[in-house]
């Protein structure tokens, strides 16, 4: 048997509760888990905090464990069994995301710096994809739902660009700051979201659907955050870097679908004034 430490653990990773499930997949650098219908995503220290993610300790792994698809997983008394691996995750520390502020003056400054970044590395449709869904917003639920379904899957990646767009959207949506008005939209996106999420890879549609209950990854989350509360320009850069380091495209495309819904919620004359 191997023992690596857990350093962190995400707010919805509960080790404490005896539970089964089995590898769903597992990559170069990162395994994911299936755990009573959530995904948990098990990564290494130089990765970020999920809601649903378990980050290993330095000198821990997260290349090559020796794990399969389908191994068993036991979860008992803060340790988690995959395969012929133990995690120790008794002393990890707990991430949670936290409720965004009002945005402070110069949001749409902040905005468009990190657009002129992020759509540098976005897959090039998704810019036009992340316009329409914001845009569908202000119209009815049928046109939102054909703008929806025409997003969920399209693109490239294990995590299509379309989905990334959709999480980046949701996280905005979801982070308490647009109060009312984000909780509308959020259901409405949602509803949409329904019918179709099935039709995208098992890894986003759990993405999608822990983004659309405010369980954003924690780059991305601080990203947000960072741009409502305008913190200093290096520290936004540096939350950025990491963002767009997500794979190939998924963190630009995530960026761009944040900055539309964040034009979309405090920067629309027209939804200001309804």
């Amino acid at each position: 048997m191997m023992s690596l430490q857990a350093l962190s653990l995400g707010c919805k990773v509960d080790v404490w509760r005896p539970q089964t499930g089995v590898v769903h997949s597992a990559f170069e650098r990162a395994v994911n888990l299936l755990m009573d219908g959530e995904m948990w995503t098990v990564v290494g220290v130089a990765r970020q905090d999920a809601p649903f993610g378990i980050r290993l300790a330095p000198g821990g792994r997260s290349v090559g464990l020796d794990v399969r698809t389908a191994d068993g997983v036991h979860v008992k008394a803060g340790y988690v069994g995959i395969g012929k691996v133990v995690l120790d995750c008794r002393t990890a520390s707990c991430w949670s995301p936290a409720r965004w502020a009002q945005p402070a003056s110069g949001l749409d400054a902040r905005l468009s710096a990190m657009e002129h970044k992020a759509t540098q590395r976005a897959w090039p449709e998704s810019a036009d994809m992340a316009s329409d869904v914001a845009h569908a917003l202000c119209e009815s639920d049928a046109e939102l739902a054909v703008v929806v379904r025409q997003t969920v899957g399209r693109g490239p990646g294990l995590t299509p660009s379309g989905d990334d767009v959709l999480v980046g959207i949701l996280a905005v949506l979801t982070s308490g700051a647009a109060g009312p008005a984000g909780v509308r939209a959020t259901s409405r996106l949602v509803r949409a979201l329904t019918p179709v999420v099935a039709s995208t890879s098992d890894v986003s549609r759990h993405l999608l659907t822990q983004a659309a209950r405010g369980l954003p990854g924690r780059a991305l989350h601080d990203l947000g955050k960072g741009l409502m509360e305008g913190v200093p320009d290096d520290v936004l850069a540096d939350v950025l870097d990491l963002v767009l380091d997500t794979g190939c495209t998924s963190g630009a495309d995530a960026c761009v679908g944040l900055a539309a819904a964040s034009r979309f919620l405090f920067l629309n004359p027209e939804r200001l004034a309804a």
